[in-house]
């Protein structure tokens, strides 16, 4: 079967990692330690009440939280992100990616609780020939690495791992090649040994020596590597042995994000070629714009040649801080730098996407948008209007 179409059910995790509403931070502490598990879901007469992960341990660790004296009620997140067990696989991390999160709930009608759902498990299915469509590590790798030395005190490293959305802070020395390695599984397994975890210095609790790939490695040797070694995270080095980037799960499948666009186009056309068949209400438009905001996590706006907005969906409030009902009719470019994109201007032209689509990072608020911009065309292939496709960056 065909990846994409591919549902859930085949590749969530069944054996599930639970505990009860009334149940202490340590013993969640303990479980997800015992079970070498990233999350814990909390749960109620068979439906779920909330998710405990790694990344939920380290916030604590940061706001100074006891979690001694904590309940897991007090640590979980909720509600939890649920889909069905036919929901593709797909389309389930492309949920996954709007909402910026790792772990998915996979519930029946009634809410119960069927499975769960991870990057990792989405790796892992996928399979290592799938990764010899990417060439090299530095194609998917992200360059924005915590770094800190080994005098540095756990308290710096998960500031560090909270205020960059990221899994782990890599010791370096003064050269800044790596001699250790801190993840949020360690913090776990460290607040379940010590009673001030966030005082101890990295250099006496890092895990050393740490697993290196080259940039211009093969990104599915990479893969293969984590597979074989059973880790989840790799550091990437220069050819002087500096650390120039950062390879984990999320940065892998994150290439699943490029083939959604494929998996959208398939489903658009599956839905126009039913319209035949379909009530005389129920035209072309009123499909593409029905699936358009249905998109979970993306911004979409349209304009003509002269930038007039022509078309939004709701999630443009959420992400670009607009007004939906009040930017039809106003300036593609004016409305984006308002917005706290300051290149729209230069982007936003015909000339500028004769060459295909083009993407690019901006700052939006206090969050940082991924924006795709389209050069639309008509059945002539003439040049009509834009297209905007605007997401939250995922760093989790």
């Amino acid at each position: 079967m065909n990846n994409q179409q591919k549902p859930i059910s085949e590749i969530m995790t069944r054996t599930l990692c639970q505990v009860g509403p009334t149940q202490t931070a340590i013993d969640v502490l303990a479980r997800m330690r015992s079970k070498s598990v990233s999350s814990v879901l909390v749960v109620e007469d068979g439906a779920i009440r909330g998710i405990i992960t790694e990344r939920d341990i380290v916030r604590a660790v940061h706001n100074n939280g006891n979690l001694k004296t904590m309940g897991c009620v007090e640590l979980m997140q909720s509600p939890v992100v649920s889909v069905g067990p036919a929901t593709p696989c797909l389309e389930a991390y492309h949920q996954m990616a709007g909402r910026g999160i790792r772990h998915m709930a996979v519930t029946d009608e009634a809410g119960r609780v069927l499975g769960l759902a991870s990057e990792g498990d989405l790796l892992r299915d996928f399979g290592i020939e799938y990764y010899m469509n990417f060439k090299s590590v530095n194609s998917v790798m992200r360059t924005d690495v915590c770094l800190l030395g080994e005098t540095a005190l756990v308290a710096n490293a998960v500031e560090l791992m909270i205020e960059k959305h990221q899994s782990c802070v890599v010791i370096v020395d003064a050269l800044e090649r790596p001699i250790g390695i801190l993840t949020e599984r360690d913090v776990v397994r460290l607040c379940g040994d010590h009673m001030h975890v966030e005082l101890l210095a990295l250099g006496q609790i890092m895990q050393a020596p740490v697993k290196t790939m080259k940039s211009g490695d093969l990104l599915h040797e990479a893969v293969k590597m984590m597979e074989e070694t059973h880790i989840r995270r790799l550091v990437v080095t220069d050819d002087a042995g500096v650390v120039c980037g950062l390879l984990t799960h999320h940065e892998i499948v994150r290439g699943l994000e490029s083939d959604y666009a494929d998996y959208f186009k398939a489903f658009v056309d599956r839905q126009l070629r039913d319209l035949s068949r379909a009530s005389p209400l129920i035209n072309e438009k009123l499909i593409l714009a029905t699936i358009l905001r249905s998109a979970s996590g993306t911004a979409v706006l349209a304009a003509d040649l002269d930038y007039r907005i022509c078309y939004v969906t709701p999630a443009v409030t959420g992400l670009l801080g607009l007004n939906a009902t009040h930017v039809v009719g106003r300036d593609l470019r004016e409305t984006m730098k308002q917005s706290g994109w300051p290149d729209a201007d230069a982007v936003l032209c015909e000339a500028a996407l004769t060459d295909g689509a083009k993407t690019f990072d901006a700052m939006i608020g206090a969050n940082k948008i991924a924006l795709r911009v389209f050069l639309m065309r008509d059945e002539r292939d003439r040049p009509c209007g834009f297209l905007l496709l605007a997401q939250r960056s995922v760093t989790k």
